[in-house]
């Protein structure tokens, strides 16, 4: 930016291009890990058939932590699966909490009521390791977290523990802090679902975001 400046050059940017891809994205996950479909699909690939109990997605509490545009995409999604939505974001969105009925809380009310938590913020300074260990345990054994925003946010070393021991019930990432991610322990847990960063990789996202940097 400052080289910008100086050389008298202007940036066009429009936010929010791929926001719909992004929130469908999360909304599958959290349909994926309630329903235990990972581990469901494993155990036929391994010759075994039962059917697993999981849970519906209707009625959950949500917490959503960022309520930027792929946050506020995602709870546009929820609208028709009647969820309780809690939110914890730095800044206050007070006429969107309004109008679709949000609560604004703290991060660690949010982590001990959720039964879905998924993360919708940027990574920086203040939110590398937003979740450790002791921010995990804060979790329901029953909850399912879900990072469509940037590796980083989360302790992986901490999360693999959180699944193993059945501190949480599944997760599903589609970031890591290092990409390709090497932790082949994390990858394989029956209760994890990963994807290679394909947030924005929707065709109608990608068609989007060269319009707009047409248009800008």
């Amino acid at each position: 930016l400052g080289a910008m400046q100086r050389y008298g050059k202007r940036l066009g940017w429009t936010p929010g291009v791929n926001k719909r891809s992004a929130a469908e994205l999360a909304l599958a996950f959290a349909i994926i890990t309630l329903r235990q479909v990972i581990a469901g699909n494993r155990e036929i690939l391994q010759g075994s058939w039962r059917q697993l109990t999981g849970g519906q997605l209707t009625g959950r509490t949500v917490g959503i932590i960022g309520c930027g545009h792929i946050g506020q995409e995602f709870i546009r999604l929820l609208r028709p699966f009647n969820c309780p939505i809690l939110v914890n974001d730095i800044k206050e969105y007070k006429t969107f909490y309004n109008e679709f009925n949000i609560k604004a809380v703290k991060l660690e009310e949010l982590l001990c009521s959720s039964d879905v938590v998924s993360l919708h913020v940027p990574l920086d300074e203040s939110t590398r390791n937003l979740l450790t260990g002791k921010q995990l345990n804060l979790l329901k054994k029953t909850a399912v977290l879900i990072n469509v925003a940037r590796g980083g946010l989360v302790d992986e070393s901490a999360l693999k523990e959180a699944l193993r021991s059945g501190g949480l019930s599944a997760a599903a990432f589609d970031v890591f802090a290092q990409e390709p991610p090497h932790d082949k322990e994390l990858l394989n847990l029956p209760n994890f679902l990963a994807t290679p960063h394909i947030g924005g990789s929707a065709e109608e996202a990608i068609l989007e975001m060269g319009r707009a940097a047409i248009k800008n």
